[in-house]
């Protein structure tokens, strides 16, 4: 004859292995989410740095396109304009025009600590 407890001690085990498999599958989600998170998280941090790289160029382009047109302005009243070339003739030779007043501000000296 069969043992009347028998059918007592199934359903508890059951319910334990359910328990453990869950526990298994969760460790096993766990495992494989820290494992993708190491791969991805050093390629996240190198976009990162090269978006700030990419951005600080970008920057320089900027500043230099400035500058580049503000020479091309130059070269253009310098090859063009006579009256621009003797203005900075006399500027840079310290020479002014009979009747003419120049009037120079000085820049402020910058206090180093």
């Amino acid at each position: 004859m069969s043992d009347p407890y028998e059918q007592y001690s199934s359903p508890k085990e059951d319910r334990f292995r359910g328990f453990l498999s869950q526990v298994l599958h969760i460790l096993i989600f766990l495992a494989i989410a820290i494992l993708l998170t190491c791969w991805f998280l050093p390629l996240l941090r190198e976009r990162q740095k090269q978006q700030r790289a990419l951005q600080t160029l970008k920057e320089q382009v900027e500043q230099e396109r400035t500058v580049l047109n503000k020479r091309t302005r130059m070269l253009n009243l310098l090859q063009s304009d006579q009256s621009y070339l003797e203005l900075l003739a006399r500027d840079k030779l310290d020479m002014m025009k009979p009747g003419e007043t120049i009037f120079r501000m000085e820049k402020p000296a910058e206090n180093k600590p």
